[in-house]
C-alpha cells in the first residue's frame, strides 16, 4: 500500500512538472563578447554557426522551433521607451500583438503571425550601454509544449560580463 502510494505521488509530480520540466537537458549559453546568457533544453534545440561579429547565436529544432540570443552597443544611446518604439514599429500586418509587458530594464511582446508563435525580450543593461535581445520563434499548434520552455527561458534570460562589456 505504502509503494503504491509513492508510486501515484510520483507520477503526479512529474504530471504536475510539465512539459519544462520533461525537457531532460537544460545548458546555459553564454554569450562571450557581451555576456548575455540564458537556459535552454539543450535535448531540443540546436546551436548553429556563429556569426563573425560573436554578437549572438541562432538556435533550431527538428519541429519548427528557433530562438536567437544577442546583444549589441546601444550606439543610438536609446533608453527603454525608445527600444520600445523601435520593438514596435514597422510590424508585419498579419502579425498580432497579444501580450505587452515592461519592467524597470526590459520590455517584452508576444502574439502570433501566420501559424507562428513569436516571443520578444529586450533587456537594456551596463548603464544603458547594452541592448540584449532573446527571441524565440515556435508552430501555434506547439503551444501548450513551448509556453513553458518560454517561460523558463526568458525568466533565466540575463545580462552580464563579457569581453566588450564590464558588470552589468
Amino acid at each position: 500500500m505504502i509503494l503504491r502510494s509513492i508510486l501515484i505521488l510520483t507520477a503526479a509530480a512529474v504530471l504536475a512538472a510539465g512539459p519544462a520540466a520533461a525537457q531532460k537537458s537544460w545548458k546555459t549559453y553564454k554569450n562571450e563578447r557581451f555576456g548575455t546568457s540564458i537556459e535552454y533544453p539543450a535535448d531540443k534545440f540546436i546551436p548553429q554557426p556563429p556569426p563573425e561579429n560573436g554578437d549572438g547565436l541562432r538556435f533550431i529544432t527538428t519541429d519548427g522551433a528557433e530562438f536567437t540570443v544577442s546583444a549589441i552597443n546601444n550606439v543610438l544611446n536609446q533608453n527603454l521607451a525608445a527600444i520600445e518604439t523601435a520593438a514596435l514599429k514597422d510590424r508585419p500586418l498579419d502579425e498580432r500583438i497579444t501580450h505587452r509587458e515592461r519592467g524597470a530594464n526590459w520590455i517584452a511582446l508576444s502574439g502570433t503571425k501566420a501559424n507562428v508563435v513569436f516571443y520578444e525580450r529586450r533587456l537594456l543593461s551596463h548603464r544603458g550601454k547594452i541592448i540584449n535581445d532573446f527571441e524565440i520563434l515556435y508552430p501555434t499548434r506547439l503551444r501548450s509544449l513551448y509556453a513553458p520552455i518560454v517561460a523558463r527561458m526568458a525568466k533565466s534570460f540575463h545580462a552580464g560580463v563579457g569581453i566588450n562589456t564590464g558588470p552589468p
